[in-house]
């Protein structure tokens, strides 16, 4: 990273006005000299007073742009078509990704840009949810489990995704691979963005740490979850056929365990007890790394909620009904 690079933030927001004044002052606070620092926001034709609190929150803040997304350009839609129009405003060397309804922490950017080698296109931080009962706080183990385990995977240089509410990349990389414009539209636009870089042989970087770990609105019901997981399995498909298994694996694993209780039920417990303690150990361990004492309640009820939670995410994967993303249907 050179010393003097510019930092572009780019924000998509869509009927975010419970959120957007609370991303947007983190966004403010940055430890980082605004003078190579701006922030884009862009409304997608937020229908709630999203517009009017960005603007009025940006009034005395030179360093922060508002602009109002119409137009769809080269096939994309939604997110990845206001991310494609900001980062053509955008001037900075780097290009970071926050959603709107993320807070980050102060050192947000240097911590990001630390990671960054010759070489490296792409950096992923890491995401956890705000503190609202235990929905939220098994939430925020299944994100921080599951982003531990794609670390360990990036140590080997296998890569697995992108998590677009909490990224960095170069401009070189972006411009290099076209482009969201030349990506084309998907409704998981930062996997997209992130196998397109690592296929034009750029490095990446899985960064598990608290310098990076940002936050996130916890859903508020199962309902939700399910239809956030239905689009996240559009990304979880695109994988190639050995890690996709994993995921059939896992979502099979309680609908064995409860056909073969049938047939041996000591086995079956056998079976369910040792994968809990292992499943269990790993939970406690990412809480412990990741420095996140008020999860430790949620670890002995992590096992329950991942085994029940595949299961419902591959059957509603299946299922017709359409993918909904910010009241639009894909």
């Amino acid at each position: 990273m050179e010393e003097n690079s510019k930092v572009s933030i780019l924000v998509a927001a869509r009927n975010e006005e419970a959120n957007i004044e609370r991303c947007l002052q983190a966004l403010s606070d940055l430890d980082f000299p605004a003078h190579r620092l701006e922030v884009l926001v862009g409304d997608d034709q937020s229908t709630d007073e999203t517009a009017r609190i960005i603007k009025t929150f940006i009034a005395d803040k030179p360093h922060f742009r508002y602009f109002l997304i119409e137009q769809e350009v080269a096939g994309l839609k939604a997110k990845a078509n206001v991310l494609a129009q900001l980062a053509r405003h955008a001037r900075g060397q780097y290009l970071l990704f926050c959603d709107a309804d993320i807070t980050v922490p102060n050192h947000w950017v240097t911590n990001l840009l630390q990671h960054f080698k010759p070489n490296t296109g792409i950096v992923v931080g890491v995401t956890r949810m705000r503190p609202e009962g235990i929905f939220a706080d098994l939430q925020s183990l299944e994100w921080l489990f599951t982003m531990g385990g794609v670390r360990m995977l990036s140590l080997f240089k296998i890569p697995i995704t992108g998590m677009g509410n909490n990224m960095a990349v170069t401009r070189e990389a972006y411009q290099k691979v076209g482009g969201y414009e030349k990506i084309g539209f998907s409704i998981v636009e930062d996997f997209s963005l992130f196998m397109a870089i690592i296929k034009a042989d750029f490095g990446f970087v899985q960064a598990f740490d608290k310098g990076v770990l940002a936050r996130s609105e916890p859903l508020q019901s199962y309902q939700e979850l399910m239809i956030q997981r239905k689009r996240w399995m559009v990304g979880a498909m695109k994988l190639p056929w050995l890690l996709k298994s994993v995921s059939f694996v896992t979502a099979l694993f309680l609908p064995f365990l409860l056909v073969l209780a049938f047939w041996n039920p000591g086995l079956s417990a056998g079976i369910a007890l040792f994968h809990y303690g292992h499943v269990t150990l790993g939970a406690a361990v990412t809480v412990a790394i990741i420095q996140q004492r008020d999860l430790w309640k949620a670890v002995p009820l992590f096992w329950f909620y991942t085994m029940i939670n595949y299961t419902c995410m591959l059957v509603n994967y299946y299922l017709p009904n359409p993918t909904v993303w910010k009241g639009r249907k894909y």
